[in-house]
C-alpha cells in the first residue's frame, strides 16, 4: 500500500501497476486529469501508435470504478485523456458513484456497461471499437442506469447483429451523443429500444449513424424521453431499413429533425417511422429525407401535442405506394406547416392525411410543391381529415407526372373551419370538379356550409349547383336519372334558382300573346258567329286569347268571343295553343315544386 499526499492507495490484490497506471491512480486520488496526449495528434493513426507509456490496463479502470484501489477517490471521479486502454472496459452489474471520464482514447475491446449503476459516464472523442472475435456491441449499457451518458465527438465501429451501441432498457438523465460517428456493417448502429431518459438525448452537431440492418440505423422504439430528442444537423443512412425506427416513442418536449438533417433509406418501412409515438412537437425545417423503396416519415396514428412543422425548404422524395409523408390517423395538437416543402413521390401520395385530426391550421401554401407520378393515385390525400383551424391551400404548384390525367387531391370526408386560402372559388370548384379522383357530395356540401357561415348565401347556392351538375357527370346516374337531372337544372337551378322556371313561364306567356296576335291579324282568329257572319277579333281580344293560351288557371273570357279558323294560320295557333298550355302548366309546377323545395337539391 502507497500514500499519496494524505490520500491512501492500495494495490488490487496485490497487483503490479505500470508507471502510467500508477499516474492514473494518483490522479484519481488526486482529482487531477491525467493527460497523456497534451498537444499532440490524437487522431485514429497516433491512437494506434501508442504504445506501452501510453496503455492503461481496462481492469485498472474497472477497479477504480469500484473503489478497489483508492479508498476514498476525488469527486472529480476518474478523467483520462489520450490513452490507449488494454481489454474490455467490463463494468457489467457494478455499482458506483464515481463519475468516469475517457477523453481522446482508444478503446479497441469496447465497453461493457449491461446491469451497471454508475453516476455518470462520458466517453468524449474516443474511438470505441468492437472486441475481437466478440458478437457484443462496441459499447453494450443495456440496462445501464447512469445521470450521465456521453459519447460526444467519439467514434464506434462494429459487426454486431446487437448493435454498435446498445442501450435497450438502459436509464439514464441525460445521453449526449452530439458529433458522435457510429457504424455497424451488419446491425443497429443505436439500439436504444425501452430507454429512459429523464431529460434530454442529443443526436445532433454533426451526429452520423450507417448500417444496412433492416431493424434499423437508430432504434429508439418504446423509448420515453422527458426533454427533447435533438437531432438537428444529424446524417443517418441505411440501405435496407429505416434510418430512424421509433415506433411508439414518447418525448414529453420537441423532437427535432432539423438544421440539415438528413436521412436515406431503401426500405418499404420507411426513412424515419414514427408509428404511434407521442411526442410534444416535430420541427423538421429543411430536413432532406429520401426512400427508394418506401415511405420518408411513416407517422401513422402519431400524436403530437403541439405544432408539426415541415417547411423551410424541407425536403422529400420517396418511391411509395403509401406516401412520401404518412401521417394517416395522426393527431396535431397545433399547427401543421409545410410552406416552401418539397414532396415527391414515384408512385403514390405526396402528402398523406386521411383521417388525420389537426386542432389548429393547415398550411400548405407558400411555395408548397407536391409530385407525384402514380397512376389514377391523388397527390394529396386529404380524405377524412378534421382540421379545427383554417386550411391554406395552393394547388398551382401541384403536378402529376404520370402520362394522361389523374386526380391531384383526394377530398371525401374533409372539414376545417372558414373558408379555405388562398384559391378563389371558380378554382376550388375546378378542383372538385376536375382534380378528385370521383365524385363526391360531402366536400361541396362542407364548402356551401363555409361560404353560407360567413354570409355568402349566393356563392353557396353557386357550390350546390356545381355539386349537382359534378353528381350528373360523375356519379354514374342511369339515362333517365342524368335526362331528370338536366332538365331540372335548366329549369330550377337543381332546386336553387326556381325563378329561373318563373322566367320560363313568363316568356311562354309572351310567346303565347305574340302568336295570338299575330295569327289574329292573319286570319287565325276570328269572333265566334252568333246571328251574322263571323269577323275578325279585336286586338284586345288576340291578347287576351294569348293570356288565356299562356296562363294556367287565368281566363279573361276572350276564348268565348274569338276562336281559331280553319285557315291555316288558325290551325298553327291550335297547335301552338295545346303546345304553350302543357308548357305553361309545367312551368308553373316546376316553380311552385322548386319554391317550396319540393324538388330535391341532392
Amino acid at each position: 500500500m502507497t500514500s499519496v499526499g494524505a490520500q491512501r492507495v492500495r494495490d488490487a490484490n496485490g497487483a503490479t501497476h505500470s508507471p502510467v497506471e500508477q499516474r492514473l491512480i494518483e490522479s484519481v486520488a488526486c482529482g487531477e486529469v491525467l493527460d497523456l496526449a497534451g498537444d499532440g495528434p490524437v487522431g485514429v493513426a497516433a491512437m494506434r501508435s501508442w504504445g506501452d507509456d501510453r496503455t492503461i490496463s481496462a481492469s485498472v479502470i474497472r477497479d477504480l470504478v469500484r473503489g478497489r484501489v483508492v479508498d476514498e477517490p476525488d469527486p472529480h471521479g476518474l478523467r483520462l485523456r489520450g490513452a490507449r486502454i488494454a481489454g474490455q472496459i467490463d463494468l457489467e452489474n457494478i455499482a458506483s458513484e464515481l463519475a468516469l471520464e475517457l477523453r481522446d482514447c482508444l478503446l479497441p475491446s469496447g465497453v461493457n456497461l449491461r446491469n451497471a449503476r454508475l453516476a455518470a459516464v462520458a466517453l468524449t472523442g474516443c474511438r470505441i471499437e468492437q472486441a475481437p472475435g466478440s458478437a457484443d456491441a462496441a459499447l453494450d449499457a443495456t440496462r445501464c442506469t447512469a445521470w450521465v451518458l456521453a459519447l460526444d465527438e467519439s467514434t464506434a465501429t462494429a459487426d454486431a447483429a446487437a448493435g454498435t451501441v446498445r442501450l435497450a432498457g438502459a436509464r439514464v438523465g441525460t445521453l449526449d451523443c452530439r458529433g458522435a460517428r457510429l457504424d455497424n456493417s451488419s446491425g443497429p448502429a443505436l439500439d436504444a429500444d425501452g430507454l429512459r431518459a429523464d431529460q434530454s438525448v442529443f443526436l445532433n452537431d454533426g451526429f452520423a449513424a450507417s448500417s444496412p440492418s433492416a431493424r434499423g440505423t437508430v432504434r429508439l422504439l418504446g423509448a420515453r424521453i422527458g426533454g427533447q430528442l435533438n437531432c438537428r444537423g444529424a446524417r443517418l443512412e441505411n440501405t435496407a431499413g429505416p434510418a430512424l425506427n421509433a415506433d411508439n416513442l414518447r418525448v414529453d418536449q420537441d423532437v427535432l429533425l432539423s438544421n440539415g438533417f438528413t436521412a436515406s433509406s431503401a426500405s418499404e418501412q420507411g426513412t424515419v417511422r414514427l408509428l404511434g409515438a407521442h411526442i410534444g412537437s416535430l420541427s423538421a425545417g429543411g430536413a432532406r429525407l429520401t426512400n427508394t423503396a418506401g415511405p420518408v416519415l411513416d407517422g401513422d396514428v402519431l400524436t403530437v401535442d403541439r405544432d408539426v412543422a415541415l417547411d423551410d425548404d424541407f425536403t422529400a422524395t420517396s418511391t411509395s405506394e403509401w406516401g412520401t409523408i404518412g401521417l394517416a390517423g395522426a393527431h396535431i395538437g397545433g399547427i401543421l406547416a409545410c410552406g416552401g416543402a418539397r414532396l415527391e413521390n414515384t408512385i403514390g401520395p405526396a402528402l398523406d392525411l386521411s383521417s388525420a385530426r389537426v386542432d389548429q391550421d393547415v398550411l400548405l401554401d407558400d411555395g408548397f410543391d407536391a409530385t407525384s407520378g402514380g397512376d389514377e393515385v391523388a397527390v394529396l390525400a386529404l380524405a377524412g381529415a378534421r382540421i379545427a383551424g383554417g386550411l391554406r391551400f395552393d394547388t398551382d404548384r401541384m403536378t402529376r407526372t404520370a402520362r394522361g390525367p389523374g386526380p391531384l387531391i383526394e377530398l371525401d370526408g374533409l372539414t376545417y373551419s372558414g373558408l379555405p386560402r388562398p384559391a378563389s372559388l371558380p378554382g376550388w370548384l375546378t378542383l372538385l370538379r376536375e382534380h378528385t379522383p370521383r365524385y363526391s357530395a360531402q366536400p361541396y356540401q362542407h364548402l356551401a356550409a363555409a361560404y353560407r357561415a360567413v354570409g355568402h348565401d349566393r356563392d353557396a347556392r353557386t357550390v350546390l349547383i356545381a355539386q349537382r351538375r359534378d353528381q350528373i357527370q360523375r356519379a354514374g346516374l342511369t339515362i333517365a336519372e342524368r335526362a331528370w337531372g338536366r332538365l331540372i337544372g335548366i329549369t330550377l337551378g337543381y332546386g336553387y334558382q326556381p325563378w329561373r322556371a318563373l322566367l320560363m313561364l313568363l316568356a311562354a306567356l309572351a310567346l303565347a300573346v305574340t302568336l295570338s296576335v299575330v295569327g289574329g291579324h292573319h286570319g287565325g282568329l276570328a269572333q265566334k258567329p252568333a246571328t251574322s257572319a263571323a269577323a275578325a277579333c279585336t286586338t284586345i281580344d288576340q291578347i287576351g286569347v294569348g293570356l288565356d293560351l299562356g296562363t294556367p288557371l287565368l281566363r279573361t273570357g276572350a276564348r268565348d268571343r274569338c276562336q281559331p279558323t280553319d285557315a291555316a294560320a288558325g290551325q298553327i295557333l291550335t297547335i301552338a295553343g295545346w303546345i304553350l298550355q302543357l308548357l305553361a302548366w309545367s312551368f308553373a309546377t316546376l316553380f311552385i315544386a322548386g319554391f317550396t323545395s319540393a324538388v330535391r337539391k341532392t
